[in-house]
């Protein structure tokens, strides 16, 4: 008897998107000098748990990120390399691009493909010491038609350094 995985889907993309929120609003509220080891662990979690949802589903592109997002920041909580304000920012672009997967695999909608293999390379070059030379190398995940924010000004906004600002 073969069990059609795929009525479980609603289940995984719910949970994920929970988690997912729950990772950037720890994220944004984070103190890089002093970071709580409760917060990292909650954020290791959210990692964890979207990583292995994904794989049951066969989600590479999601497992793949998340195993790399996962991978340093298992470093980080462990004490092995100090947070930095790039892993803040390496992390957020992550959870972007996670979200961008997400709503490829869910509804169809666009996936850079450029923006995925970018911020793997700066989730790996952060958990080799590397800290880039600058932000500009990773942008935010190219919005679809179908995937554009239903409100313009509530979209991240990046400045001349990379760095993203959120209206709110």
């Amino acid at each position: 008897m073969t069990i059609d995985m795929s009525q479980f889907y609603q289940v995984f993309f719910d949970e994920a998107d929970e988690l997912l929120a729950e990772m950037e609003k720890l994220l944004l509220a984070i103190d890089v000098s002093a970071p709580d080891s409760e917060d990292l662990n909650a954020i290791f979690r959210a990692a964890h748990s979207i990583k292995g949802g994904a794989a049951t589903f066969a989600f590479n592109d999601i497992t793949e990120v998340t195993h790399m997002l996962e991978s340093l920041l298992d470093r980080i909580r462990k004490g092995e390399m100090a947070l930095t304000p790039e892993h803040v920012d390496a992390f957020l672009v992550s959870k972007d691009i996670l979200t961008m997967l997400m709503d490829g695999h869910h509804h169809g909608s666009g996936v850079d493909q450029a923006a995925v293999e970018s911020v793997c390379q700066r989730l790996k070059a952060l958990s080799q010491g590397i800290l880039p030379e600058t932000t500009d190398a990773v942008a935010s995940p190219a919005l679809t038609p179908e995937s554009e924010p239903a409100r313009a000004d509530a979209a991240p906004v990046a400045d001349a350094d990379g760095n993203f600002r959120f209206r709110i």
